[in-house]
């Protein structure tokens, strides 16, 4: 597990004139668990800063925060701009099958590319691996409707790209803009007792205050 000094640049530096906040809640909290690391500034204006290690996913956030209702809400401000892989160029492939690449074959790191895909007349949305030379394996008797590739670790919208009939060479550019970036619209941290609780990644992140 990381510790939480690998957010030092980004969460305690900030923290000393809001400390001694106006509000009960502002202040400097942690969490550690197993796998996860986490902070959390409150400031006394108002602002927060987040950040978080869990598993192979780092992400990080700062906004504004207000109490509602015995709660902490936070939004991320300016508002996050999501990854994308964005169709650079599309052209018949010639044998009938078809391919997927990426632009920039580093763009996923260690991640082999898995496509995201849609076949006519099924509404469900399967997940495929494509093969060394970008060719995506198609069950017999499905046809494509739409791909698009699927970005490893980090939530991203499912933008589908409309496959045109017949075999296709489809070439992606992967956007990056804010990955890493949490994107909080009055993310709700419950206040129990001492400890604010956040629900998120499927965990429940129990942020105490000062830095363990």
């Amino acid at each position: 597990m990381r510790s939480l000094l690998l957010f030092g640049p980004l969460l305690i530096a900030p923290v000393a004139a809001a400390s001694a906040a106006s509000s009960p809640l502002a202040g400097t909290y942690s969490a550690n668990a197993m796998e996860m690391a986490a902070g959390l500034i409150l400031g006394a204006d108002g602002k927060f800063r987040y950040g978080l290690s869990y598993g192979a996913l780092d992400e990080q956030a700062a906004g504004r925060w207000r109490e509602k209702d015995g709660v902490v809400l936070l939004t991320t401000e300016p508002a996050v701009v999501p990854p994308r892989f964005v169709v650079v160029s599309d052209a018949a492939s010639g044998d009938g099958a078809l391919y997927v690449s990426l632009d920039e074959p580093d763009a996923l790191g260690e991640f082999t590319l898995t496509l995201a895909v849609q076949y006519a007349g099924d509404p469900k949305v399967h997940y495929v691996e494509a093969d060394e030379d970008g060719r995506v394996p198609v069950p017999a008797g499905q046809t494509v409707e739409a791909i698009v590739p699927d970005l490893p670790v980090y939530a991203a919208p499912y933008v589908p790209y409309a496959v045109k009939p017949g075999g296709r060479r489809i070439v992606f550019h992967f956007e990056a803009n804010d990955v890493g970036k949490a994107d909080f619209r009055d993310e709700r941290l419950g206040v129990e007792g001492g400890e604010l609780v956040l629900t998120r990644h499927d965990r429940e992140i129990r942020f105490r205050r000062g830095v363990e």
